[in-house]
């Protein structure tokens, strides 16, 4: 069976990134995944400490907290679905905390530790507009950052305010095929 990672981002149960990565969550789960689900406000982590030791010897993140069980899944995951609000033009802070965790998954010489073939789906929420222009080099940059790690973006929703939450609606029809289509 296959498993879909869901690490949401929101600080918030219900939220509007939750509502949109729960259509995908069910979407996956339609076409037999199983999904194995953090959320990331739950978890008492730190940030990266820098200190390279997990590039130096070709391991996970020698931090001991709440990330510790992410990671792992990852690499035994076969997609992973991210969900994050944006906070004052960016990403939520334990969003970004999480993404530079992920510094352990690049070896020494560059290579990434994560197995090809792992696919990517992330949801960014706002209060404002549907593709609000402003926003669009943060979530560029944050796929970037997890495409780096050899993830590959099956697709991407940006919710605005504005944005239709029914579940007849386009938006949450896209999600839920995302999902499905893994």
């Amino acid at each position: 069976m296959k498993t879909l990672l869901a690490v949401l981002g929101s600080t918030r149960p219900g939220s509007v990134s939750h509502q949109v990565a729960n259509q995908v969550i069910a979407g996956a789960k339609s076409a037999g995944y199983q999904v194995v689900e953090y959320h990331i406000n739950e978890l008492d982590f730190k940030g990266c400490l820098g200190c390279g030791a997990c590039r130096k010897m070709g391991r996970d993140c020698i931090q001991k907290d709440g990330l510790t069980p992410v990671l792992s899944a990852l690499h035994q995951a076969d997609a992973l679905l991210v969900s994050a609000p944006n906070y004052y033009s960016q990403v939520s802070g334990q969003m970004i905390a999480f993404l530079n965790r992920l510094y352990c998954m690049t070896n020494a010489d560059h290579t990434n530790r994560l197995p090809a073939g792992k696919k990517l789906i992330t949801v960014f929420s706002q209060g404002a507009p549907e593709g609000y222009p402003k926003y669009q080099p943060t979530y560029a940059w944050y796929n970037q950052c997890l495409t780096s790690k050899g993830l590959e973006l099956a697709g991407t929703i940006n919710v605005g305010g504005n944005s239709d939450l029914s579940p007849e609606g386009e938006l949450m029809q896209r999600a839920y095929r995302l999902g499905a289509e893994l």
